[in-house]
């Protein structure tokens, strides 16, 4: 897992990069009002990811399941043609609802007059880079199917760079919320068409545009259909903050927001990379044994829950620093607080990350997606009450809730389904604990502390000595207990002996 998500990590890293560098330079041009408008617009889109989404993670799980059987190219080509088939069409409609329906769909989210008035074509530039991401996203499925990041990571690293420059060039250029939704669908563009150069033996276009049935289609299918209610429940829950925001606050809060969760989502990302090896993997071990399957869960859950806090930690407790020098005090007032909220969403619902991928590879997709809908629902409801009572303050604190639930009731469902003889003390141990260290640690430095924006040298320091804190703080709680001393030694051994 390590192994893998080195390369995941460095891909994390060069897309980390060139947010920093677009995002400031964006908000300086077009103003945050703008840039408020422009990320309203991307949630309206963003329900389209989930066709990209979830027709890639069935192909990653076809594919990857079948890995001992050497599948031929011709193989590879039909499941990878049969997704791109059903992605056209999706798309095709999807692209239709937003250019026909989405204006009068928007309207009510938009508080904000004269942006009210720039939304058809905005909504037209948007859904075509929407487009061109799920394109995107079916063919690097193929790569990770196979487990090779090492391509994923030279591609995301090459075109993290081009994209920075499209938008900046195109935003530079037509500096408004338009010229900025543009800019980011040049990019989407670009990644696909570098994904299609590096498959386009794997498509087969004659076969996508074919009108019989072919059983991989059906596979896919099966597959996608209680993913796809919970990637869509996903995709709403976290867009609610700014639909209720966007309703309900002026655009500069919107942008305020975007800016704050563009941070979080950047670092959130990197513990996704981390983590995602894990689907392909799970899937290849569906014909295991039971118990080896529990030690890997129990081995991934807590590397990956510590490693997540380890990660995302800091970014909470210097979120005032962090802002401040990255966009500005102006919008650091009042966005560091909605980034430390959202960065301790992002490490509670971490750990249920690995039940996801563990239920994925097994192919049982119905309780994940009954957990992505009562987390969307709880998200929704409560974020829009918070909002209206409490105004801004409490963006991201519905899904921050709804968060609690969603690990709590992933816990309950492993237990249940998966791993009947495995005792509470023990998954407590390796899902729980490390969130529950990490979320102590951030609250008890975000009363003790008060950390300067000195600069990036010395917020850098900040970051590495207090991710150092919660992996300590990690190991030291885990070695309380006998299952945690056990999964400590699993872990060391694993380093020792695996040879990359």
């Amino acid at each position: 897992m390590l192994s893998n998500s080195r390369w995941n990590l460095i891909a994390f890293g060069a897309g980390l990069a060139a947010q920093f560098v677009t995002v400031p330079f964006v908000v300086r041009w077009i103003g945050l009002d703008a840039f408020g408008a422009a990320a309203v617009v991307l949630a309206i889109c963003a329900p389209m990811s989930l066709v990209g989404t979830v027709l890639g993670q069935a192909l990653i799980r076809e594919l990857s399941s079948r890995a001992d059987t050497a599948l031929p190219p011709v193989s590879i080509m039909a499941f990878t043609s049969a997704a791109m088939r059903w992605c056209v069409l999706a798309c095709a409609v999807g692209w239709g609802i937003l250019a026909t329906l989405g204006p009068i769909i928007a309207r009510p989210i938009i508080s904000d007059a004269a942006t009210a008035s720039t939304l058809w074509p905005a909504l037209l530039i948007g859904a075509t880079g929407a487009v061109a991401q799920q394109i995107g996203l079916i063919l690097q499925g193929v790569s990770a199917s196979q487990q090779d990041y090492r391509t994923i990571a030279r591609v995301t690293l090459w075109t993290a760079l081009t994209n920075c420059a499209l938008t900046l060039g195109i935003t530079w250029l037509w500096p408004s919320a338009l010229g900025y939704l543009a800019g980011v669908s040049a990019g989407f563009a670009l990644i696909a068409l570098v994904w299609y150069q590096r498959w386009r033996s794997a498509v087969s276009w004659p076969e996508v545009f074919s009108s019989g049935v072919r059983q991989e289609g059906s596979a896919l299918l099966q597959f996608s259909r209680w993913q796809g209610l919970a990637q869509l429940s996903g995709v709403l829950g976290n867009q609610i903050d700014r639909y209720a925001l966007g309703a309900m606050a002026p655009v500069s809060v919107v942008g305020q927001y975007a800016v704050a969760n563009r941070l979080q989502e950047a670092a959130y990302i990197g513990v996704i990379k981390a983590g995602e090896v894990l689907f392909p993997r799970f899937g290849t071990m569906a014909s295991h044994s039971i118990a080896a399957q529990l030690a890997f869960f129990q081995l991934a859950s807590w590397a990956l829950g510590t490693i997540s806090a380890s990660l995302l930690v800091p970014l909470a407790v210097l979120s005032n620093g962090v802002l401040t020098l990255w966009v500005g005090a102006d919008v650091a007032r009042g966005a560091d607080q909605m980034l430390f909220v959202l960065v301790l969403g992002g490490v509670v619902g971490s750990a249920s990350n690995v039940f996801t991928y563990y239920a994925m590879g097994m192919g049982r997709n119905k309780p994940v997606a009954g957990v992505s809908v009562l987390y969307s629902v709880l998200t929704v409801v409560s974020t829009i009450v918070l909002i209206a009572a409490f105004g801004s303050a409490a963006a991201g604190t519905g899904l921050l809730l709804a968060s609690v639930v969603r690990v709590g009731v992933s816990m309950v469902l492993t237990k249940r389904l998966f791993f009947a003889g495995l005792p509470w003390s023990a998954l407590l141990v390796s899902t729980a604990l490390p969130v529950l260290v990490g979320c102590g640690v951030a609250l008890a430095c975000q009363h003790l502390l008060t950390v300067p924006a000195g600069g990036w040298m010395q917020l850098a320091f900040h970051y590495g000595t207090l991710s150092a804190l919660v992996l300590l703080a990690c190991v030291l709680a885990t070695g309380t207990t006998s299952s945690g001393r056990h999964l400590i030694a699993q872990f060391a051994q694993s380093l020792r002996t695996h040879r990359p």
